[in-house]
């Protein structure tokens, strides 16, 4: 047991962060599931194109946003660009397909 005295500050635990565990994942499972859900955004575009489906090219955009991720897991880039990639990447694909319904 730890003694304190007059003015010391008991010792605080450091918090964890939901999903902290997800650090203690190696990080080639997380690029081969990058891998994959970069496979999937071609084959869905790929699809799409062939079916001549409207919003086809907004698919694209996906596959930009794993490309993204794979450049943080190839130390090109920081986590948080990744992820501003990624999101803008979703925001302009929402929007083309919005104003590709109206």
């Amino acid at each position: 047991m730890t003694e304190t005295h007059a003015g010391q500050t008991l010792p605080t635990r450091k918090r964890v962060p939901a999903g902290g565990v997800l650090d203690e994942v190696p990080r080639g499972l997380y690029v081969i599931a990058h891998v994959a859900f970069l496979a999937l955004g071609i084959w869905l575009w790929i699809e799409a194109r062939q079916n001549a489906l409207p919003y086809a090219g907004a698919l694209s955009l996906y596959v930009i946003s794993q490309v993204g991720f794979l450049a943080y897991f190839a130390n090109v880039i920081t986590m948080k660009t990744a992820v501003l990639v990624e999101q803008i990447a979703v925001a302009v694909m929402l929007l083309l397909i919005v104003l590709q319904a109206t």
